[in-house]
């Protein structure tokens, strides 16, 4: 008996962490999307090789 105590205390534990994980997961991915750049206000330069093989921002 003790034995299956055990058990059912593992999968209570084990239930509870995935029911906080799944939270967790759903709050980061809600701040994700308020903070994701969309891609037409993303204005991040290029990368070109200069005469001295040094990679700069396109200007």
């Amino acid at each position: 008996m003790p034995q299956f105590l055990l058990v059912a205390a593992a999968g209570a534990a084990a239930y509870t962490a995935y029911r906080v994980l799944r939270r967790e997961m759903t709050r980061v991915s809600a701040r994700l999307a308020e903070v994701r750049v969309s891609p037409e206000r993303d204005t991040t330069a290029r990368l070109v090789r200069g005469a001295d093989g040094v990679y700069r921002p396109e200007r």
